[in-house]
């Protein structure tokens, strides 16, 4: 069941990168998923042709940097939920702008509560692939032909820095993705008074 919940949980962040408020697609699927998946491809395997491979030094600086985003957004997923509540009111309102602004919001806000739980599901998955870049396999060569442990070495290298740069750029993306949201949150906001001025009058 709580697979089934991490499912659905992508499907909503994914879509909300997709289609906006409105359930309006805001470009074709092709040129989304170009940038979604075809960008983050393309820089991962550059990096690892150039053999930028991940090193202890680098991974303790990019852990610490995605701690503190999940963090910040573990917050964000309370402040989100807060400002739902505040505005559950608006929608008994007789008021057509009011009463349209808050079913707005409220696909909004649970598009942003999803994309920010991804954001922290990818920022776990992340660490775990890092932390893979760092296994050593040369203990088997006590079991097995030494080339073999070599070249399992090198294959696990390769693809688990691959794997953490590909879902590494996705995180950044969905960052930016999120942070478009927060700043439409905080227009929101502002607007909010606007209706609530006019509905007074």
């Amino acid at each position: 069941m709580k697979i089934l919940k991490l499912k659905d949980i992508r499907k909503e962040a994914i879509h909300s990168l997709y289609y906006d408020n409105r359930d309006n697609l805001i470009s074709t699927k092709f040129k989304l998923n170009l940038f979604y998946y075809g960008i983050p491809f393309v820089a991962s395997l550059i990096l690892i042709c150039l053999n930028q491979l991940l090193n202890e030094s680098s991974i303790t600086y990019f852990i610490t940097g995605i701690s503190i985003f999940a963090g910040l957004f573990f917050n964000l997923l309370i402040v989100v939920s807060d400002k739902m509540e505040k505005r559950k009111k608006l929608f008994v309102s007789n008021y057509e702008p009011t009463h349209k602004y808050a079913k707005d919001y409220k696909i909004f806000s649970e598009r942003l509560i999803a994309s920010i739980s991804y954001a922290i599901l990818l920022s776990i998955i992340i660490i775990g692939l890092m932390f893979f870049t760092q296994i050593d396999y040369t203990c088997l060569e006590e079991y097995f032909i030494k080339k073999y442990v070599e070249s399992l070495n090198k294959i696990s290298d390769y693809f688990f820095n691959f794997a953490s740069y590909f879902i590494g750029f996705q995180f950044i993306i969905l960052l930016l993705h999120i942070l478009t949201d927060i700043y439409d949150m905080l227009i929101h906001d502002i607007n909010i008074n606007e209706y609530q001025k006019e509905e007074d009058e």
